[in-house]
């Protein structure tokens, strides 16, 4: 069975780890990623493509010109319906439900019902996204839950000590991390008007990554000036620094506005640290048993109470149990119950 995985998505690398996963599962799999999805390919590779998988549909068709939108758009709907023409099966992976920005909100709407309509089969990571998919977008039918794999992929050879010289912390700052693509929906102005509350003057918050807007990162920068324990790294961090920050921070706080899915909850695992977030999406699932603290959404005092509260939990016991529920997530089973879902959707029999 050949599978091509489609997302434009390159800093994280969730769809490599899939189809590495699947193929590890499945010898007699071959699984290729592509960054784009027209007609033309498709028809010219309809011999070699039994299933699509589509990741971040909305990145697709993204443009920085209406023109070249809509071409793109045209281009990603005429590829599906061909594909659907030709029996190719299309997968879906539930990422987002919405786009975080809500650019383009009647397109992606459209899009989505449209996606969520021809698709055999729908991949959520946890039952909170089953549900949500079943009452916002009415699709039961051929939705599968498969929890999203680890990122034990990370370069993490560096100690607490290393990691912390080379970011010029004190040793014993106790210290909370944001690290990702600072944008809107992922709320660091709350994190940043609670840290300012929070009485704790040695304790440390890094924010690393890159601003998905010129502007907003601007307005974050004059933020975290005001607070000389606010360390910005307005930058994208690459695969092999990621260790750096992680290890050397003592929890990760991820105060999102609203999610789906969140790898980044699934990363700061994979480092064995444990999450401060809101009682959004899958969090509550995943913070279950000691793994974080959750916080009322919105509730920027329910935030800086979490901040206090993680002054004085055993990190130590919340740590292993971070690490080893990632330890489960492991790819090639996880790739084992994709292919299995690739063989119903073709009408063959799972082994």
């Amino acid at each position: 069975m050949n599978i091509v995985y489609v997302s434009r998505v390159q800093m994280n690398p969730y769809v490599e780890l899939l189809a590495r996963g699947v193929e590890s599962a499945a010898p007699e799999a071959r699984c290729a990623v592509r960054d784009s999805l027209t007609p033309g390919w498709l028809w010219r590779q309809r011999r070699e493509v039994d299933v699509l998988h589509l990741h971040w549909v909305e990145l697709l068709y993204a443009s920085a010109t209406r023109k070249g939108l809509w071409v793109r758009w045209l281009g990603f709907v005429g590829a599906l319906l061909l594909a659907k023409a030709l029996g190719i099966r299309i997968a879906y992976t539930v990422h987002n439900i919405e786009h975080h920005e809500g650019k383009h909100a009647a397109l992606n709407r459209l899009t989505n019902g449209l996606v969520f309509r021809l698709a055999d089969v729908v991949h959520v990571h946890d039952e909170h996204a089953r549900r949500a998919v079943a009452e916002q977008l009415h699709r039961c039918r051929g939705v599968v839950t498969i929890p999203h794999g680890n990122y034990f992929s990370y370069p993490n050879v560096c100690s607490r000590e290393q990691a912390r010289a080379r970011l010029g912390l004190p040793a014993g700052a106790y210290t909370y991390l944001f690290l990702g693509q600072i944008r809107p929906y992922k709320g660091v102005e709350d994190l940043l008007q609670a840290m300012a509350g929070l009485e704790a003057p040695d304790a440390r918050l890094i924010i690393a990554g890159n601003a998905h807007e010129p502007a907003y990162g601007a307005e974050i920068a004059a933020l975290a000036a005001r607070d000389p324990r606010v360390m910005l790294v307005a930058q994208f961090v690459p695969a092999e620094d990621v260790q750096y920050f992680m290890n050397a921070c003592d929890i990760c706080v991820l105060p999102y506005r609203h999610v789906t899915t969140s790898g980044a909850a699934i990363l700061a695992f994979s480092f064995g640290k444990p999450v401060i977030a809101p009682r959004l999406g899958g969090f509550a699932e995943l913070l279950a048993e000691g793994r974080g603290l959750l916080y009322e959404p919105g509730d920027i005092g329910g935030l800086r109470e979490a901040l206090r509260q993680a002054l004085t939990m055993d990190l130590e016991a919340a740590g292993a149990a971070a690490w080893a529920m990632a330890r489960q997530l492991d790819w090639t089973a996880i790739g084992g119950q994709h292919w299995r879902a690739y063989q119903a959707a073709r009408g063959q029999r799972a082994r």
